[in-house]
């Protein structure tokens, strides 16, 4: 392959992501103007609470660290083929551990120890609320996304009850967890005001980036999210990958509860629900599954975040706006991939081999569509439950 060829290949599905943007931007645009609003205005005060000045770009930072993190965990159960749907649920059961164990030891520990036990927490959280869903699927076949959205359920309610009674501070009306202290709590980056946290996001991605370029189980996760089918019959230990995709996923959703309960929040509150699991879909895909990828989304997701907080006061949108502009990426990303892989079909053909690509295609007609995605198509994981005769 050319160098043009390779620019090509790694520009193109950027730049399909980018129009996906640009476009769900400009319906959400109509629509505001439909309803009578000022677009312009409301994407000028978007832009202006999101990145108008140093505090708000350094909040804009924070609320990055544990969008990179969830979305790190995220790329690797899609790579493989599994959809975590209770990332939220994940979320909640690591972050309120870690909101739990960390107050204990504060005071009594060296700051350092106290911030690794509650990353160990909160990643232990999060991995055993994926534990359930993980064993109903690689044993029974049961869908991980009925699963895993059923226990994100189960988890705001079991962590609800939690804070509102046995771990509740009693010193407090409100429904929280005892303060961490400053003193133990994330420090920042030296001569910032963002917490280390955004590092530990940072790494995450780059580990991921790393497990998928250089280690053989990247290369498993990817062959089996590719094509399931194909990595039975190479004899790959489908079910334990699956189990462990689905796990690891979970511990960086915990892991990323920690990191705000311990960088940002300095609790656990019951009235507490940011909602990453969307917005993280929504990121990875739009970064193509490619980890290093997601850190420039992962900052586009927190400007929203952040800026889209402002909107309903002050450019007088509805408070679900930047929710439905997220949906409305992936609409037109769906939508955009699609063209991207008829383009690429049609461009593939050189015009002198015209008799050999019509048999070619009419060969391959049976083959699945996956067959075609290149390393920049995004191919949706396969969902197919475990048969008998599946390598476990």
């Amino acid at each position: 392959m050319s160098g043009r060829e390779r620019l090509r290949h790694a520009a193109v599905p950027f730049a399909v992501s980018l129009l996906a943007v640009f476009l769900a931007c400009l319906g959400g645009g109509l629509f505001l103007e439909l309803r009578g609003k000022d677009a312009l205005h409301a994407y000028q005060v978007l832009i202006e609470r999101g990145l108008g000045n140093p505090g708000q770009r350094t909040e804009t930072l924070k609320q990055m660290a544990p969008l990179l993190i969830i979305s790190g965990g995220l790329a690797i159960a899609l790579r493989a083929g599994v959809w975590n749907i209770g990332i939220d649920g994940q979320f909640f059961v690591g972050a309120l551990l870690c909101g739990i164990v960390v107050p204990e030891l504060a005071g009594d520990v060296p700051r350092a120890i106290v911030i690794l036990i509650g990353a160990i927490a909160g990643l232990v959280g999060g991995l055993l609320w994926a534990v359930v869903p993980g064993i109903l699927r690689v044993r029974w076949g049961l869908n991980e996304i009925i699963t895993t959205l059923m226990m994100n359920y189960v988890a705001l309610n079991v962590t609800s009850w939690l804070v509102k009674g046995p771990v509740r501070d009693p010193e407090r009306v409100a429904p929280e967890t005892k303060q961490i202290p400053l003193s133990d709590r994330l420090p920042d980056i030296p001569g910032t005001s963002v917490h280390i946290g955004l590092l530990a996001g940072l790494l995450v991605v780059v580990l991921v980036g790393v497990l998928f370029r250089s280690t053989v189980l990247g290369y498993m996760f990817t062959a089996l999210g590719r094509n399931r089918r194909a990595a039975i019959h190479a004899g790959l230990p489908v079910g334990r990958l699956t189990l462990l995709a689905l796990l690891l996923s979970g511990a960086f959703a915990g892991l990323a509860g920690a990191n705000d309960v311990m960088g940002v929040q300095g609790r656990f509150s019951g009235n507490w629900h940011p909602e990453y699991g969307f917005t993280a879909f929504a990121l990875v895909y739009l970064a193509r599954l490619n980890p290093f990828a997601i850190i420039p989304f992962a900052f586009f997701f927190s400007f929203l975040m952040v800026g889209g907080q402002s909107m309903p006061r002050r450019a007088d949108v509805p408070t679900y706006y930047i929710g439905m502009l997220e949906g409305l990426m992936l609409i037109f990303f769906a939508a955009t991939v699609a063209l991207e892989r008829l383009w690429s079909r049609a461009t593939r053909r050189a015009p002198e081999d015209a008799p050999l690509a019509i048999g070619a295609a009419s060969a391959a007609a049976p083959v699945s569509a996956e067959s075609d995605a290149g390393d920049g198509a995004v191919s949706a994981p396969q969902n197919t439950a475990l048969s008998a005769g599946e390598t476990r």
